[in-house]
């Protein structure tokens, strides 16, 4: 498979869901169905917090099979798709299973806390508000591994990596948490990934935008019962938005040509 066929069948889906959900009415909230999650495994981690919060999670993005609309199922209301698209967890506070997983999503927050429950179903006291300097990182980071994900070759290193900069959102959002993997490497990139100078780590692929697409479990958002929020890469900038649009007849072609498969991807389960 050439690296060309690899950055399409990564980057196309990501920039499908981005693009649905900016072209829904103002505001209206687009809606999502996440048909099923699948993940790479091979990497864990444990999240520690404060009063003895220890969490063993799965470490690095997760792929979805995504459908546009609202139906309770694909066949009623589906309005286009399936597509994959990756994504990262911002949420610690709750969790969300591998398989078929039959949810719907939508846009109608932006990323401005944690997550955490804000109802009284749970002992957590409720949702941390984020700061301008942690949301750009989050974007930052969630952009890079896009890239990456779409473009890195099929290493350890771009494993490790990938797994690195879910772990460092993670921390990022959650100041005071930390997280371990016990790979050294792993780690190393989780420190560098989420510290001070995280901005001369992304390099190698060019300019890294900021812009996400912040996505929550319709309806429940805030509560005990809810699934895991999620950050994927935003709309590309107008200039890149337009060579993209020029190129998409060419790749169209190459991807029915060729079969989908799972290159990198990762969640917390």
């Amino acid at each position: 498979m050439s690296r060309f066929q690899t950055v399409l069948k990564a980057a196309i889906p990501a920039a499908a869901l981005a693009c649905s959900l900016a072209l829904a009415s103002p505001g209206q909230a687009a809606q999502v169905f996440l048909q099923s999650a699948s993940m790479n495994t091979s990497r864990t981690a444990h999240i520690y917090g404060p009063g003895g919060f220890n969490e063993y999670t799965y470490i690095a993005p997760i792929k979805f099979t995504t459908y546009d609309g609202t139906g309770a199922t694909p066949s009623t209301g589906a309005l286009g798709g399936p597509y994959d698209t990756l994504a990262f967890c911002v949420d610690i506070f709750h969790n969300i299973n591998l398989g078929t997983v039959n949810l719907k999503y939508d846009d109608a927050y932006d990323l401005t806390t944690n997550s955490k429950y804000q109802d009284n179903a749970h002992p957590f006291t409720g949702a941390t508000a984020l700061n301008l300097g942690q949301i750009a990182q989050v974007g930052s980071l969630v952009n890079y591994g896009t890239i990456l994900y779409a473009n890195g070759p099929s290493t350890a290193d771009t494993v490790n990596r990938l797994a690195g900069l879910q772990g460092a959102i993670w921390q990022v959002v959650n100041p005071g948490y930390s997280v371990i993997s016990g790979n050294g490497a792993l780690d190393g990139y989780i420190a560098a990934y989420s510290g001070a100078g995280y901005a001369s780590q992304l390099t190698g692929y060019g300019p890294v935008n900021r812009s996400i697409t912040f996505i929550t479990e319709t309806g429940k958002y805030g509560m005990n019962r809810a699934h895991q929020s999620f950050a994927i890469a935003g709309v590309p900038e107008p200039a890149t938005w337009s060579m993209m649009i020029m190129g998409f007849g060419m790749m169209g072609a190459l991807a029915r040509r060729s079969r989908t498969r799972l290159v990198l991807a990762a969640v917390r389960g």
